[in-house]
């Protein structure tokens, strides 16, 4: 039977607002020592998918240094300390990040992004009827570019590699299904 690995102890490598880094020593059920195993603390993530009345997917584009590319992406973000849900972060990052806001939204439930190595979870919600109300609030580190795509041409997106964000496209597989939209896709 499965067990959980006791922690030993924990030291904090590194914290800032950007990246906080935890070194563990474990312990096995099976009495092996793992020292160290790096652990990533991060906040909760929140991705929607959001279609227009034409069910048209709403994607943004904007550079990933990590990956030094211009990617395809939903909208997303950190959740903040100051939201007082998911949802409403959300909310907040759809609307900063394209002006849009949403009719109604519906939860496609909550994720570990890496349970490996991360804390951290993905809330993944579907918005429905979304259209631009407003100009993008986006702070001085971002630009972002946004415009709504038929199925056929996220498909296109994700299988030339510019949409390649896999938590994304999770999250893009779970909307489609639960709208029963797979079989267009």
């Amino acid at each position: 039977m499965l067990k959980p690995w006791k922690i030993l102890k924990s030291k904090y490598l590194h914290k800032d607002r950007w990246l906080t880094l935890r070194a563990d020593t474990c312990e096995t059920d099976t009495g092996t020592t793992i020292d160290p195993f790096y652990i990533l603390e991060k906040n909760d993530w929140a991705h929607v998918v959001g279609f227009d009345d034409q069910d048209r997917v709403l994607i943004v584009r904007q550079y990933r240094h990590g990956s030094q590319t211009i990617c395809a992406e939903v909208p997303c973000g950190v959740i903040d300390s100051t939201d007082s849900s998911p949802l409403e972060a959300i909310k907040r990052e759809l609307l900063e990040e394209t002006g849009c806001e949403a009719e109604r939204f519906e939860s496609l439930g909550e994720y570990y992004a890496n349970p490996a190595r991360q804390t951290n979870k993905v809330f993944s919600y579907i918005a429905y009827n979304v259209k631009q109300v407003a100009a993008q609030k986006l702070d001085e580190t971002e630009a972002i570019e946004f415009e709504f795509v038929d199925l056929p041409t996220l498909a296109k997106l994700i299988d030339s590699g510019e949409f390649s964000q896999s938590l994304h496209i999770s999250s893009v597989l779970l909307a489609l299904r639960k709208r029963n939209m797979l079989n267009n896709f």
